[in-house]
């Protein structure tokens, strides 16, 4: 996939947990509740073509991630597991995106610093750090994108 299509499938799954999910949001419902229905709403993005997995802590099936625990926050071990990761299945060698998110209540915990040693050490193309607006004193559900390209 390049990057215009993985933007546009993403920006896709993210609208469809604002607008079909509000309250998982505004009731500030656990993250992981909020990555499932994201990863959920990727892969009808991408249709068959590559799997989305939310906490998936293998490479090629077998091996658990890691990456050099230098390149974590303090108190973050080498093994880690993304919250969404569009890959290939099994291969080890398609990895697309992946995908760090928190709750606006959340501090971001060294995700942005996960994200580079993901794209570094476990080589993906894309990744991203969405932080999702939730608590009962928004209006309008929402959620801010970052970046990051190899």
């Amino acid at each position: 996939m390049n990057e215009d299509e993985v933007r546009q499938a993403v920006s896709v799954a993210l609208e469809k947990v604002n607008d079909e999910d509000a309250d998982l949001l505004r009731f500030d419902i656990n993250e992981r509740s909020i990555t499932h229905r994201l990863g959920m709403y990727l892969q009808e993005a991408v249709e068959d073509h590559w799997d989305v997995d939310v906490e998936y802590n293998r490479v090629g099936g077998d091996e658990t991630k890691e990456v050099p625990e230098e390149l974590l926050t303090s108190g973050s071990q080498g093994r880690v597991v993304p919250d969404v990761i569009l890959h290939q299945r099994g291969s080890g060698e398609h990895n697309i995106l992946v995908v760090e998110a928190k709750k606006s209540g959340n501090p971001s915990g060294g995700d942005r610093q996960k994200i580079r040693a993901y794209m570094q050490h476990l080589d993906y193309d894309y990744g991203l750090f969405v932080r999702f607006e939730t608590g009962q004193d928004f209006d309008d559900p929402g959620y801010s994108c970052e970046w990051q390209c190899r």
